[in-house]
């Protein structure tokens, strides 16, 4: 979104496709399955033979949340028992049953401290994103929305000086909030990639929505659900209970947040008066290498 932007502005092009689209669930991908990731990657020769696999590595980021901060499994059950909440109103989501955080807590355990129902499914599915230059847009006859600040960042292995309990949403989203001249008080609506719960906790953390090692308490008691909470998330049902095609950490997410600052999403859902939205994405792996983007959008 931010390159499609930016492009406009430069006066490179006027409209932009962006489009993605995954069969993991028809290839068999699985969470739980050891795979080289960034082969080239100088680390890659030790992490490989101790089979990193995607479960594995967030469990890592969650155990060590909890040693470090206190973090209950309680507390990331509330990320799943939201996300539940608004996917029953999802016709298309592939979970649309309602959880408790006793379910969620009491579903097996896949990687220490992460159970099944704190993970997200595996689907197939895509999507797509138009963005046009200003004058284009004032033509169309549809609710107008408008990129107002984006930031991207990566995070590495840092030589080996690992700190599991941030991402790379620690720059990318100060930078987004900087270009838009708005702080995280101002959001009314959040798209988080939600790989597992814990990813939910330490971006929120990390993109200003409280201090860190506050997640835990922060999504707690019901604040991601739309109507009950101060910071209503993924209305669609996320990750965790709509879908999950490959590197969908962005584009679904934008989606629905569209959807909110158009006033079209489920009604069950909409968040009243939404003016201002934030979309945030994750690509690789937190507990290893991975890349974060933001990006704030505001309703004209």
């Amino acid at each position: 979104m931010a390159h499609a932007a930016e492009a406009i502005a430069a006066g490179k092009c006027s409209v932009a496709l962006i489009t993605l689209a995954g069969r993991p669930r028809s290839e068999g991908h699985s969470g739980a399955t050891p795979r080289i990731r960034g082969a080239d990657a100088p680390d890659t020769q030790w992490e490989f033979p101790l089979g990193v696999a995607t479960v594995n590595a967030y469990a890592m980021v969650a155990a060590r949340h909890m040693h470090q901060f206190g973090t209950t499994s309680e507390q990331l059950a509330w990320v799943k028992v939201a996300a539940s909440h608004h996917a029953q109103y999802n016709e298309h989501a592939m979970l649309r049953d309602v959880v408790t955080v006793e379910q969620v807590v009491g579903s097996p355990l896949i990687a220490t401290p992460l159970h099944r129902l704190d993970c997200c499914v595996v689907s197939d599915g895509g999507g797509a994103l138009v963005v046009v230059s200003p004058e284009i847009a004032r033509s169309l006859k549809r609710p107008l929305v408008k990129v107002m600040g984006a930031g991207e960042s990566m995070k590495g292995q840092m030589g080996g000086n690992v700190d599991l309990t941030y991402s790379a949403g620690v720059r990318s989203g100060p930078a987004a909030f900087a270009e838009a001249g708005v702080k995280p008080s101002d959001i009314k609506y959040a798209s988080i990639y939600d790989s597992f719960t814990i990813t939910v906790v330490v971006q929120l953390e990390d993109l200003g929505f409280c201090e860190k090692g506050q997640g835990g308490r922060f999504v707690a008691d019901g604040n991601l659900i739309s109507g009950v909470g101060r910071l209503p998330f993924n209305t669609d049902g996320g990750g965790l209970c709509n879908n999950h095609p490959a590197n969908r950490g962005g584009i679904t997410k934008v989606i629905e947040a569209v959807r909110q600052l158009r006033g079209e999403a489920h009604p069950k859902v909409q968040v009243p008066n939404c003016d201002i939205a934030l979309a945030h994405g994750t690509g690789g792996l937190l507990g290893s290498r991975h890349g974060g983007a933001t990006l704030i959008m505001e309703r004209e």
